[in-house]
């Protein structure tokens, strides 16, 4: 079940987007004088929806080697600021695929077969670009409930991964406008995410933090198809 994204997660963010435009509005590394004027900032929803979920976001995967022996790896997406050639502010959603050679099978706790994902996906956020209103009306768009990227181009080619894969269950999952859209929330603790990112965290040791965001992206292509991406933010590979 979909739940709210938490009222700390968003805040947290749009506190930090708007010191940054602040100290970016006042001329980047410029110390401020007392009584200098300071410009309000004013940004308008869709901007900050855009870039609340920009990032690289990794999930665990264990693969299966032919001779028994395991091994675990990471599948990662990358979501960047994607300016759209009619002048509309988008985000690309990149996936790499699974790379894993000499394998039998890859799974992790979410998905019992994993599957190799290449592709990317362009998606904006529907607003009223009230400038004005945009950080308040962001705030309120994320603690009402999930918020919901509508994607307008891209497609995601999918294969089944190692000796096991059967090549004609290969297919291309059609993100081009339509009911296409990817819903994104907040992880509630004890899901099956939640326990999924642990065990990644556990992994990689004290590299992931409290302060890197965690987020379920549920991917709706334009045919029905869904899937769960379950990731939390490597900031030591910001792209």
């Amino acid at each position: 079940m979909l739940r709210r994204i938490r009222q700390p997660t968003a805040r947290g963010f749009v506190a930090t987007l708007v010191g940054a435009c602040l100290l970016a509005a006042s001329g980047e590394g410029r110390a401020q004088q007392d009584g200098d004027y300071q410009q309000p900032v004013h940004v308008s929803e869709d901007e900050v929806a855009l870039s609340f979920i920009q990032g690289r976001f990794a999930t665990p995967i264990t693969c299966k080697r032919t001779d028994g022996s395991s091994m675990d790896i990471e599948e990662a997406i990358v979501l960047k600021s994607a300016p759209e050639s009619g002048g509309g502010d988008s985000v690309k959603i990149t996936f790499f695929g699974i790379d894993a050679p000499d394998v039998a099978y890859c799974y992790n706790l979410v998905e019992r077969r994993a599957l190799d994902r290449r592709g990317t996906i362009f998606v904006h956020f529907r607003s009223h670009n009230r400038k004005d209103l945009g950080v308040a009306d962001f705030r309120r768009a994320a603690t009402s409930g999930p918020l919901t990227y509508n994607a307008h181009r891209g497609e995601l080619h999918l294969r089944e991964i190692g000796s096991e894969a059967k090549p004609e269950n290969d297919r291309v999952l059609s993100f081009d406008g339509g009911d296409a859209r990817v819903v994104v929330d907040a992880i509630s603790a004890g899901s099956d995410g939640a326990k999924l990112l642990a065990d990644y965290e556990a992994r990689v040791g004290g590299a992931m933090s409290e302060a890197h965001r965690r987020f379920a992206f549920r991917f709706i292509a334009k045919d029905g198809t869904e899937f769960m991406f379950y990731g939390v933010e490597d900031a030591r590979r910001r792209k």
